[in-house]
Order: structure tokens, then C-alpha cells, then sequence
């Protein structure tokens, strides 16, 4: 599996770009944890990001480079709540109400 460091090109490799999804990428980073489809892992003081439907690995090699990944999400995921977990809980209060 090859390994990037370019965020925007290892987003455009994912399938699914539901909310749901970006809210799993967003916690299993946080967390470094197994969330939804997303896998990360710390080596070396790297953060590692796979997902099932990606055929590339996130490298994120500093706190620096997670912090703007995180950013990028919640500027380009977060809506107008300019934060995944905000915009996630939103949708997911609306879907529930339909």
C-alpha cells in the first residue's frame, strides 16, 4: 500500500465522503483508534491513516500536520458550524426528525 503525505489527493481517493464517514475519519484520528472504516496508528511519532476503500496510506508526520489535517476537515466538511462533530450531530438530529 503506498503512503502520501497530500491530504487533498488522499481525500479524493475515498469513496464516501457522507458525513458519517468524515465524523469516523475525524474521531479515529483523534483517538488514534479503528472508527468506521478509517484505521490509524502513531510509528515513530507519525500518524498513520488507512481506510478500507483508499489504496493509499495518510502519513500525518508531526502534531503540526495532524492539526492541519483536522482543520481541513472542518473547514471543508463542517459546514456552516465550521466543525465536523457539530455539522455530524446536526445531520444526524435531522435524519432522526425525518
Amino acid at each position: 500500500m503506498a503512503t502520501t503525505t497530500d491530504f487533498q489527493e488522499w481525500l479524493d481517493n475515498l469513496e464516501d465522503k457522507d458525513i458519517e464517514d468524515i465524523f469516523c475519519l475525524y474521531e479515529s484520528i483523534v483517538g488514534v483508534t479503528e472508527m468506521g472504516g478509517f484505521k490509524c496508528s502513531h510509528k515513530n511519532g507519525m500518524l498513520f491513516i488507512q481506510s478500507g476503500d483508499n489504496d493509499q496510506t495518510l502519513m500525518l508526520a508531526s502534531g503540526k500536520a495532524v492539526k492541519a489535517f483536522l482543520d481541513k476537515l472542518d473547514n471543508e466538511y463542517g459546514g456552516e458550524f465550521g466543525w465536523v462533530g457539530g455539522y455530524y450531530d446536526f445531520v444526524r438530529a435531522m435524519r432522526k426528525d425525518d
